[in-house]
C-alpha cells in the first residue's frame, strides 16, 4: 500500500527550492536547490540529468548527476563517472571512479 512506502523519487521535470527532509531511500531526477537532510542510514541517489544545488546532510549517497555546494554525509559517498560535483564534501568514506569530474574540498572522518 502506497502510504506503507518509506522511499522517495522526485522526477524528472520537477524543480524545487526550500528546505527539504527526507526519510527513506530518496531518489532525485529534476532540479532541487536549497537545504536538503536524508536522515541517516537512509540513502540519497542524484540521477543522471539531475541538478543539484544545496547543502546536503545524509547518510550514503551516490552521484551520477550535477551537485554544487556542500555534502555533509555520515555514511559512504559514491561518484560515478557522470557525476559533476562542485564544492566541499565531508564523508565516512569518499570514492571517485574514473570520469567523475570534481572540483572540491574534501576529507573522511573516522568513526
Amino acid at each position: 500500500m502506497i502510504q506503507n512506502q518509506t522511499y522517495t523519487s522526485i522526477g524528472k521535470q520537477t524543480v524545487l527550492n526550500g528546505k527539504f527532509h527526507f526519510v527513506g531511500t530518496t531518489h532525485l531526477l529534476g532540479k532541487l536547490m536549497g537545504d536538503i537532510t536524508v536522515e541517516a542510514p537512509s540513502k540519497i541517489v542524484l540521477e543522471i540529468g539531475s541538478v543539484t544545488e544545496a547543502i546536503l546532510t545524509c547518510g550514503d549517497l551516490e552521484v551520477y548527476g550535477e551537485f554544487t555546494g556542500e555534502i555533509k554525509s555520515t555514511g559512504n559517498v559514491t561518484l560515478y563517472p557522470t557525476a559533476v560535483v562542485n564544492g566541499k564534501i565531508i564523508a565516512k568514506s569518499l570514492e571517485i571512479l574514473p570520469g567523475a569530474v570534481v572540483n572540491m574540498n574534501a576529507h573522511t572522518e573516522a568513526e
